[in-house]
């Protein structure tokens, strides 16, 4: 027997109460993990070229771009795995790591989230940031668990497409259409 799970869409989650309902409701469908506070140990990675202080300050980084509270640090270290890997096998990126990493300040871990953001700024145009900036997209919300949690149903084609699936299930507008004066 198929195991059935509830259907709840995102306009559901919004309804109830926005952001402040998503992780109990995802834990309750089992969909999250339980919750890590950032800078948790980088010892769940295996590094060939970072250290684990730079893991650990990536980690930083990657949460600080993109700061998801109800997401466990494992989404933000498989980033950081994936940047090491790059900078095992190519010794241009490693470099470039390595430079970029040493040039931020002792505190940036340790700091608040407006220091952070605004050292991050000053890195916008770097190539280092770029780097983390693609692997973070393409490894957060690439991710099928990620997506989940953030409300993103997948790919509509197999279901024949948005117009059958959530696009038209805004129950808030009066039925027959817009107020218009």
């Amino acid at each position: 027997m198929a195991e059935r799970r509830p259907i709840v869409s995102r306009r559901d989650i919004l309804k109830i109460g926005g952001g402040a309902t998503l992780v109990p409701l995802a834990s309750a469908l089992g969909l999250a993990a339980p919750f890590q506070r950032a800078y948790a140990s980088s010892e769940a990675v295996e590094l060939k070229s970072l250290n684990r202080t730079q893991a650990r300050v990536l980690l930083s980084v990657t949460r600080t771009m993109f700061p998801h509270d109800f997401l466990p640090d494992d989404q933000y270290l498989k980033i950081v795995g994936t940047i090491d890997a790059k900078a095992a096998a190519d010794q241009g990126v490693a470099s470039m790591v390595n430079e970029a990493l040493a040039s931020f300040p002792v505190d940036f871990t340790a700091a608040d989230e407006g220091k952070r953001e605004d050292y991050l700024r000053s890195l916008e145009e770097s190539p280092f940031f770029g780097i983390i900036y693609e692997e973070a997209i393409v490894g957060l919300y690439g991710n099928p668990m990620v997506s989940a949690l953030l409300g993103f149903e997948g790919s509509s084609v197999e279901h024949g497409g948005y117009l059958k699936r959530g696009f038209d299930d805004i129950s808030w507008l009066p039925a027959d259409g817009p107020v218009t004066k």
